[in-house]
């Protein structure tokens, strides 16, 4: 499982100091983000190298307590599902190792034109 740390700043919240429901979805994104920079790869590399972009295909997501101004969090990330062109990803957001938020996530590798394509072996050796 991989973690992601991240602190709530005033900018992730609403007028009552209360995160914003999207931005759930933007820092399980830089959770995403960085698990493949820990792979050793970058999206920037995998689109020039490797002709491959990751797309959010579906999300499920449910919000069990809200996170507030200047919590620290958790993005835990765990690989679901591995397919030759797509991955499904657990990915929860804990608070004081409490779950607030919980989200299964299914991506899928295009090219950059938009059609599905496998990915790369050297990355998807990795998923594992």
């Amino acid at each position: 499982m991989y973690e992601f740390k991240l602190k709530i700043y005033y900018e992730d919240t609403d007028s009552g100091g209360v995160v914003y429901y999207a931005n759930y979805l933007k820092f399980t994104e830089r959770a995403r983000t960085n698990l493949i920079n820990d792979l050793g790869f970058s999206l920037k590399k995998l689109n020039d190298d490797y002709d491959c972009l990751f797309i959010v295909k579906k999300i499920n997501c449910d919000y069990i307590h809200p996170a507030k101004l200047e919590d620290e969090l958790i993005v835990q990330s765990k690989f679901l599902k591995i397919n030759n062109a797509s991955f499904e990803l657990e990915q929860n957001i804990l608070r004081n190792n409490k779950v607030i938020f919980i989200s299964q996530i299914i991506l899928v590798c295009v090219s950059p034109l938009g059609q599905p394509k496998k990915i790369p072996q050297d990355l998807k050796s990795l998923f594992k």
